[in-house]
């Protein structure tokens, strides 16, 4: 009886080890998200559903967006010049027009993402006034 329980956790375990291997090798992209300005989500949503995955320290498979919003402050510490720059390299990844160097040069290229201008610009401004993420 004992054996039983024993095994029945046995397998329970290796099926859940084994399923949480598989995922780490499959390649994480951007969820496809309809734009519609009557539902548009507020850029808190959008950062969390289409950047987060990326840029947050729990799957941190790109720069940590705390220390690209430093970088980027400290270059352009006004709301809108700070909006335009991030929509500009989103809009744009370029290595060469990257503002946060350590970035570039530590992870791969960040592929330019289909999202509409009002898209990139409802997530800048809430990276800009988000105290962390």
């Amino acid at each position: 009886m004992m054996n039983l329980k024993f095994f029945s956790i046995a397998i329970v375990f290796g099926v859940t080890i084994f399923n949480g291997i598989s995922n780490l090798s499959k390649p994480q992209t951007y969820q496809k998200v309809a734009y519609n300005t009557e539902t548009q989500q507020s850029g808190e949503a959008f950062f969390k559903t289409q950047c987060g995955f990326c840029h947050t320290k729990e799957e941190l498979i790109a720069p940590d967006m705390n220390k690209i919003k430093a970088a980027y402050l400290k270059k352009y510490p006004s709301k809108d010049a700070f909006v335009k720059a991030v929509m500009d390299f989103v809009k744009n990844p370029d290595k060469k027009n990257a503002i946060y160097r350590e970035g570039i040069d530590n992870f791969t290229d960040m592929p330019k993402m289909p999202f509409k201008d009002a898209q990139i610009k409802s997530v800048a401004e809430y990276i800009f006034n988000a105290s962390s993420f």
